[in-house]
């Protein structure tokens, strides 16, 4: 499996010698894990958080160029 952008940033910022013990299964949760995390570019992207009194919500709004 190529590794992804996520995961390649978390093992640059690692010991090298505990960033090469990792085994595949070991990379593919890191990957699951932290790739989540990373938000892809869009043209744009705005987010709204609203307040009540008795809740709190969000609105997302994200445009971009279909990559399929």
């Amino acid at each position: 499996m190529a590794d992804s952008q996520a995961l390649a940033l978390f093992l640059r910022r690692i010991e090298p010698a505990l960033a090469l013990s990792f085994t595949e299964a070991q990379r593919d949760a890191i990957d699951l894990h932290f790739g989540m995390r990373y938000r892809a570019r869009h043209l744009i992207d705005w987010r709204w958080r609203i307040s009540f009194p008795f809740s709190r919500f969000y609105i997302v709004l994200l445009a971009g160029r279909e990559p399929r």
